[in-house]
């Protein structure tokens, strides 16, 4: 009986003494609270340098969560608040921003599955290839269906007057979608001419 006991605390002993060194060892901290809110969520994205598959997914993964999820309390956001008309321009402009870096995610993401040069060796590959568009024409839809939600919400922020939000690089967004300068439209447009062109040429190479 003692032994047994003796056993039990030195097991616990030792996996107290492992899971400290594995804590200093990878900056492991387990989360004390859970994620909840837009702000939250929004935090978790981020750019990187070399993007793949899995980065882009865990980013549209956590967009996606941040569009549908509510704000924080207003003393929470990712600015000052002093009042409830900046915090509806706030609220459309964070919303526009999360909508945005969704269709330029999902773009990314379908660009993956895009083969953008076809060759006269290719055609052996024509199936993977053409599954691939099929892949690649579906995540450009999603992208040009969150611009358009978008551009709804850079509307309504556009329409709270004399109260710019302190997130510069937002209200630059606004601005460029305002004056047609962003315009991701266009962009999908543009991979779906190159995409359908491609698709033919593979089609016609039996």
């Amino acid at each position: 009986m003692k032994k047994g006991l003796y056993f039990y605390i030195l097991t616990i002993l030792c996996f107290n003494v492992l899971f400290a060194d594995f804590q200093k060892e990878y900056g492991f901290k387990p989360m004390r609270n859970k994620i909840r809110y837009k702000e939250e969520f929004f935090r978790l994205y981020n750019q990187w340098l070399y993007s793949d598959l899995d980065s882009i997914s865990r980013n549209i993964y956590f967009l996606e969560l941040a569009y549908v999820v509510p704000f924080d309390h207003p003393i929470k956001a990712l600015i000052p608040i002093t009042n409830e008309i900046q915090y509806e321009r706030y609220k459309n402009i964070l919303m526009m921003h999360i909508t945005l870096m969704l269709a330029q995610e999902y773009i990314n993401y379908g660009y993956m599955y895009m083969k953008e040069n076809i060759y006269f060796f290719n055609k052996e590959f024509k199936d993977e290839y053409l599954k691939g568009y099929e892949i690649a024409e579906f995540y450009f839809e999603c992208a040009r269906k969150y611009w358009k939600e978008a551009i709804n919400y850079a509307i309504a922020a556009d329409e709270i007057k004399g109260y710019r939000i302190d997130l510069h690089y937002f209200e630059d967004e606004l601005y460029k979608i305002k004056t047609g300068k962003l315009n991701y439209d266009e962009v999908i447009d543009n991979l779906m001419f190159r995409l359908n062109r491609n698709r033919e040429i593979l089609m016609k190479e039996d």
